[in-house]
């Protein structure tokens, strides 16, 4: 396999072949992504299984959101 050479939008550093062979699609170097606190904002959203106008709550799974974080180059 060729080796890719990604850089880090924030400090556009080189990310080492390690991470992007972990992670494929990040963007961020490891110091960088500890800085902002990750690239992807997590949220759980609970699905309610119950008839409309019910006050019971019948929660059946959970779904994960994964959205990702707007990345600025350092310095602005």
């Amino acid at each position: 396999m060729a080796t890719k050479i990604r850089w880090c939008q924030r400090c556009r550093a080189e990310i080492p072949q390690a991470r992007l062979e972990a992670l494929p699609e990040t963007r961020l170097c490891i110091e960088c992504s500890k800085k902002v606190g990750g690239e992807f904002e997590v949220s759980f959203v609970e699905e309610n299984l119950a008839k409309g106008g019910s006050l019971k709550k019948n929660y059946g799974s959970v779904n994960i959101q994964k959205t990702r974080r707007e990345i600025k180059p350092e310095g602005e």
